[in-house]
């Protein structure tokens, strides 16, 4: 891993939700690339991931709207697969159920909920919220 990050490797922080999902792309043999300007790209054979990660911040809203952002920048096809990252708390869950299921649906967007103990859930584009952040 290359990026600088300004604070410690651990949960809900960013370092740690990028390097749990680099875990767990790696996982299922992906080749990843975390050094570009997107969080990470994650391929295998012919599938590909685009993820932005965000880890807990004094302005979650904010921090959570630009990590959308910065994703919908980078969605170039309806092949690549898109996701967030975020971590397994309160706050994250609040601003993913802000997302709407049309959208969610729309652009497929799914997201990565990490926890605690650094294992990864994911949420399809049309699964609900709950039953992953409860």
């Amino acid at each position: 891993m290359s990026k600088y990050y300004k604070k410690d490797n651990c949960f809900p922080n960013e370092i740690f939700i990028q390097e749990a999902i680099e875990h767990y792309f790696l996982g299922y043999d992906f080749i990843i690339n975390a050094s570009g300007h997107v969080d990470l790209i994650a391929e295998k054979e012919n599938e590909k991931w685009i993820i932005e990660a965000k880890g807990l911040t004094s302005s979650v809203g904010v921090d959570f709207n630009t990590c959308l952002g910065q994703l919908i920048k980078s969605m170039k096809d309806s092949k690549t697969i898109y996701a967030i990252a975020v971590p397994k708390i309160d706050s994250y869950k609040r601003q993913c159920e802000m997302i709407s299921d049309y959208f969610r649906k729309l652009v497929g967007l799914h997201i990565l909920v990490v926890d605690r103990t650094g294992n990864v859930s994911l949420i399809l584009p049309n699964q609900p919220y709950s039953e992953i952040f409860n």
